[in-house]
């Protein structure tokens, strides 16, 4: 009996300048790639050429709302740093009061 080596891979970010690099190389290696993007960095034209691949599958989505997918590996891409430090510093959930400089996010002061 043959056994498969293929694996169902979830890559976030996926049609981003790394993300879709990394997404060629999974499936030249025989994995299904799931390419996760919510475009707001990433673009179809990093993409376009794998649209066609029977492994390949494009989810536009949003990781900050729950997805339910069966994968064998999930490669996580942080997002460009630049765009989203103002955004995500203003978004972060209130914490409880810090007694230590290093746990906080903000200053105990501030």
């Amino acid at each position: 009996m043959a056994y498969s080596l293929r694996k169902r891979i979830l890559v976030t970010g996926g049609a981003g300048f790394l993300g879709s690099h990394l997404c060629e190389r999974l499936l030249a290696e025989g994995n299904d790639v799931i390419c996760l993007d919510n475009f707001f960095t990433g673009t179809k034209d990093n993409i376009a050429h794998l649209l066609d691949n029977p492994y390949f599958e494009l989810m536009r989505h949003d990781v900050t709302f729950p997805l339910y997918v069966e994968v064998d590996e999930t490669i996580t891409w942080p997002a460009r740093p630049r765009r989203f430090t103002i955004s995500t510093t203003r978004c972060r959930p209130p914490r409880p009061a810090c007694t230590a400089p290093s746990t906080c996010w903000a200053s105990p002061n501030g």
